[in-house]
């Protein structure tokens, strides 16, 4: 869980969801939808699932029969408020991995999330050596580019930033088999680089976004655009950089 994303879980009625990830939400699932996974799975597990959002959004589309998410945040006053705010849908809150995988037996055909994480750790191992089970999907994503790391990377507690070959290379070194990658938000990265040079002290985060309806639509609009030109564009073989990069693999 983002450190930021603390700040509102007792507040459900009063903040808005940043378009960040709002958009987020919808390339998860145009990614999911192009894969070669067949849906629904016996299991999704959602890793550092924060405040359940994903998982939640996920479990409405009925695409899997088993919905877990792990976050280190998990207290028992954090999971109460989570089904206070989503209701009771029956989802599992369990804390750490290394719980999940004593109690819940990965299986086969469940598909593992891994979105905005490995960044937060100084080890990547930490997850990924856990993640051993054969005939299992994962979708791995990851901000990118060193170059536009910025105090906005440090308020989130993130290490490091990622260019697409350096993320198929932390994978490859736990033997995942890597069958889709790209980046995504391009926009996003031409602005995230001029923020660099005019905005060197910037504090806004998914937490306090306080944007009206109409600009929330625009950007999630805009983004909806950009990812769909991306797409496009790799599917005739054109790559082209964007302010996060992934991985769809399997194992």
């Amino acid at each position: 869980m983002d450190l930021t994303e603390f700040d509102r879980l007792f507040d459900k009625e009063n903040y808005k969801r940043h378009p960040w990830e709002i958009s987020r939400r919808d390339v998860m699932f145009q990614l999911l939808k192009s894969s070669e996974i067949k849906f629904p799975v016996k299991r999704i597990v959602d890793i550092g699932g924060g405040d359940a959002f994903i998982i939640n959004e996920i479990y409405k589309q009925n695409l899997a029969e088993e919905y877990f998410t792990i976050d280190t945040a998990y207290s028992p006053e954090i999971i109460a408020q989570l089904k206070m705010n989503y209701g009771e849908n029956p989802i599992h809150y369990v804390q750490n991995l290394t719980d999940y995988l004593t109690h819940f037996h990965s299986q086969e055909n469940t598909l593992f999330l891994c979105m905005d994480v490995l960044e937060h750790l100084e080890n990547e191992g930490v997850i990924l050596n856990h993640l051993t089970e054969k005939n299992n999907y994962f979708l791995f994503a990851v901000p990118a580019f060193q170059s536009v790391f910025s105090n906005h990377d440090v308020l989130l507690g993130h290490y490091r930033r990622y260019n697409l070959k350096q993320l198929e290379s932390v994978l490859k070194q736990y033997d995942f088999q890597i069958q889709n990658k790209g980046y995504y938000f391009t926009s996003l990265l031409l602005v995230r680089w001029l923020e660099g040079i005019f905005n060197k002290n910037k504090k806004a985060s998914i937490d306090n976004w306080n944007g009206g309806d109409f600009k929330s639509k625009l950007i999630t609009s805009v983004l909806k655009l950009d990812f769909g030109f991306t797409q496009l564009l790799q599917k005739i073989g054109i790559k082209i950089y964007g302010l996060s990069c992934y991985c769809i693999c399997k194992k």
